[in-house]
């Protein structure tokens, strides 16, 4: 027959290493608050959409207006490199209206990446770096391979239409 002691001396000796193991893992951010881990590096909007339901969640409830829409044939020819994190609560809500966007208007739209990064903002690329990434969605314009612009963490009108200002402005 089993006994407190013999269960307490089985087990006692267990418990501080799992409570530390456990607190190891959430602290290195490998438990995030969804179980989903974090997403670093290059990532298809089809990909981070079907992986990461609270970006999904947005993308179908949001619809973006004629003047969104309208914006996107602004930004043709340019390239657009979206820097997000897949935990950051903006990056939840503005990286799917953009896709939104870009899918509803039906037009040729600017080439684009998206590019996660850790919760440190920082990449094994180098990527966030090299654009000084400070903070999480940034939306970076370009042309002919230069920077004409960027929109952080939030648009002031909508994300479009912020977008076709600075193209405006660099022409």
């Amino acid at each position: 027959m089993f006994t407190y002691k013999f269960v307490s001396n089985v087990f006692k000796p267990l418990l501080k290493p799992v409570l530390t193991a456990l607190i190891v893992l959430a602290s290195a951010n490998v438990l995030s608050a969804d179980n989903i881990p974090d997403v670093v590096g290059e990532i298809s909007g089809e990909a981070l959409l079907a992986q990461h339901p609270a970006f999904m969640d947005e993308y179908k409830s949001y619809q973006p207006s004629d003047a969104e829409i309208e914006a996107v044939s602004a930004l043709e020819d340019d390239t657009l490199l979206i820097l997000f994190g897949a935990w950051c609560h903006d990056s939840e809500r503005e990286v799917p209206r953009l896709l939104k966007t870009l899918d509803a208007s039906g037009l040729n739209v600017p080439q684009f990446t998206l590019f996660a990064v850790d919760r440190k903002k920082s990449d094994p690329e180098g990527i966030a770096e090299k654009h000084a990434l400070k903070y999480t969605p940034t939306f970076i314009l370009m042309r002919d391979g230069e920077e004409i612009g960027r929109v952080v963490e939030r648009a002031e009108t909508s994300l479009t239409q912020d977008l076709q200002a600075l193209a405006a402005a660099a022409e």
